[in-house]
């Protein structure tokens, strides 16, 4: 291995560890909007009467609904990328 093809390879680890805490970050923040929705859906469907407190209602819990998957979805990439590091440090 050349030195370069190693400095390539730290360069690049250092990246994708930088793309790891910024999913990390991701996920947290659709963490606290889940549960903002989850508040503001619990407000509007069981605190509050009428058709347009419903309809926020509604739009919340495709809010949460949306954010959880899209948590998974992150999740996901975040084990994935975390495993691509951790073969790269192995070949370091």
């Amino acid at each position: 291995m050349t030195p370069q093809t190693k400095q390539q390879k730290i360069k690049e680890i250092e990246y994708q560890t930088r793309m790891l805490k910024n999913l990390k970050n991701w996920i947290r923040n659709l963490l606290i909007f889940s549960s903002i929705g989850v508040a503001v859906a619990y407000w509007a469907l069981k605190i509050q009467e009428g058709p347009l407190f419903t309809a926020v209602g509604v739009v919340s819990v495709i809010f949460i609904v949306l954010s959880v998957v899209l948590s998974g979805v992150i999740g996901f990439a975040f084990k994935n990328g975390k495993s691509n590091v951790d073969k790269i440090i192995r070949q370091v």
